[in-house]
């Protein structure tokens, strides 16, 4: 086996943000946008990808796969690097439309906004004995407002999904199949009214037409970036209802809402399971979605308003059995969970850490001003 120092030595020398940003030609639009304001910016941020990337690189080539190249471990931490970057980028600037924003408590906004810029700063890294590494890092856990742990919930969310729902297809019913509708609120220009009418009527809609034993239900709430339409989307273990049933009788629900679409789910391949899972588990709003139609500050700016005016709302809802006790009233046996990894031991090897390796990497102030752009940072 190849020793992760000679692997190491053989990795991609720090690339420069505008390197970054080349090689993300073929990523969403978003993404350049967050490499374009760092690159204009550079002084903030390229002293924190130069901080970054050791870190990335240490952990990269700690890993055991003897089938790892030059490429492919260039490529990873190519990806790591664009997302740090990209996350720190959104961070900052979401942390800076908290602070400008009238609604809530001067404290409370301070407070979020200043755990969102540290989100993502590395403080140290755990070494265990067969030299495997893993990164230490501050985390704001504020997943409405923070693409980092935004990602980090639904994957958590989608696992859980995923192993719920393939343990439902492994016992298939007659008639019962794994679909995904959607239903859509007309917009009223009321975003509580829409979605209170969205919340109240989905429950109903799914008891009146699809109610049976082996049912299962996962349903996420969106808003739509151009005119913050409301809509849902739901992951559905049930029997098979047209299409024209359900709309007729969402309009009835609803008071005129009649947009509906309902298609199967392929889960004959692993990974179109997977998709639908992370389709359902995603965010109340695809945050790059609203950067993309609005820019950077805009759209911070209107994601930050949406966020504290529905603040302490649910963006979703399990049914049937997706929730854990009416599976295991169903099945008698408790529902499958995704074994949760002690942070104690290594993830590689599962053997405890042997050290901790404190780090500090370059911050500005909370709100630095670069003279030579006048972008506040």
């Amino acid at each position: 086996m190849e020793s992760p120092a000679r692997r190491l030595s053989r990795t991609p020398e720090l690339p420069t943000l505008h390197q970054l940003h080349a090689l993300s030609s073929n990523d969403r639009a978003a993404t350049r946008l967050y490499l374009g304001r760092a690159i204009a910016q550079s002084q903030y941020y390229a002293a924190i990808l130069g901080s970054r990337w050791p870190l990335l690189e240490l952990v990269q080539t700690s890993l055991p796969d003897t089938t790892e190249n030059t490429i492919k471990i260039g490529s990873k931490l190519t990806h790591k690097a664009v997302n740090t970057i990209v996350d720190t980028v959104f961070s900052r600037a979401m942390a800076d439309a908290i602070d400008q924003s009238s609604l809530g408590t001067a404290s409370s906004r301070r407070h979020t906004a200043d755990r969102l810029r540290s989100c993502g700063a590395n403080v140290g890294y755990n070494t265990c004995s067969n030299n495997h590494h893993q990164l230490v890092a501050n985390h704001c856990n504020n997943t409405r407002r923070c693409k980092r742990c935004a990602r980090a919930e639904s994957r958590k969310q989608a696992e859980k999904l995923y192993l719920v729902t393939s343990h439902l297809l492994q016992r298939p019913r007659v008639g019962y199949g794994l679909r995904m509708l959607t239903v859509t609120i007309r917009n009223s220009g009321n975003i509580h009214g829409d979605l209170a009418n969205l919340k109240t009527n989905i429950p109903k809609l799914l008891r009146s037409m699809f109610k049976s034993p082996f049912f299962a239900a996962r349903s996420r709430y969106e808003l739509g970036p151009d005119n913050q339409t409301v809509h849902a989307h739901i992951l559905m273990y049930s029997q098979f209802v047209g299409q024209k049933l359900i709309s007729e009788k969402w309009e009835e629900l609803t008071g005129g809402s009649n947009v509906v679409d309902i298609r199967m789910v392929d889960t004959k391949t692993d990974k179109t399971l997977r998709e639908a899972c992370n389709e359902v588990c995603k965010y109340v709003t695809d945050l790059d979605k609203w950067v993309e139609r609005w820019g950077i500050d805009e759209g911070c700016r209107r994601i930050a308003d949406i966020t504290l005016k529905l603040k302490g709302e649910r963006f979703g809802e399990y049914y049937g059995n997706f929730r854990s006790q009416v599976f295991k009233k169903t099945f008698d046996y408790a529902m499958p969970k995704p074994k949760e990894h002690d942070p104690k031991l290594c993830k590689i090897c599962g053997s405890a850490w042997s050290s901790y390796t404190e780090v500090f990497e370059p911050r500005g102030p909370p709100k630095l001003v670069l003279l030579h752009g006048g972008n506040n940072v």
